[in-house]
């Protein structure tokens, strides 16, 4: 992740027994991406400093599945699960529909969703 870079927008959540920060970040080198090529990147998880980057463009619920594929690899690398990057892909897009269609998933809380775009808004003014 970019140092220099700061997030457009975080919020913290409890779980491990830790805090962690999830914030949206401006483009993809702000996440890691070193080829500075649009590398598609779109979400990053530093599991040390316990904060999950999720790439600030793109529709809510695109974020929501970005988010569900960062948990799933801290997940895996916390339980020390060997894995490959498609098979999170292909977990993440399974598990995801899943959770919609059967109303399991609820939706984070991103600024740029209408319910909380004057919630957000009124604390930062």
């Amino acid at each position: 992740m970019d140092t220099e870079t700061k997030p457009l927008w975080t919020t913290t959540r409890e779980a491990l027994g830790k805090t962690w920060t999830v914030g949206l970040w401006p483009n993809d080198v702000a996440l890691g991406s070193t080829d500075g090529l649009g590398s598609g990147l779109t979400g990053s998880t530093h599991i040390r400093d316990q904060v999950i980057a999720v790439k600030a463009a793109g529709p809510p619920d695109q974020k929501d599945e970005t988010l569900l594929h960062e948990l799933l690899e801290t997940s895996f690398v916390k339980m020390d699960i060997p894995y490959e990057e498609a098979t999170i892909n292909r977990l993440t897009s399974t598990l995801f529909a899943f959770l919609r269609g059967f109303g399991l998933w609820h939706e984070f809380p991103w600024p740029d969703r209408q319910e909380n775009c004057t919630q957000v808004q009124e604390r930062d003014g």
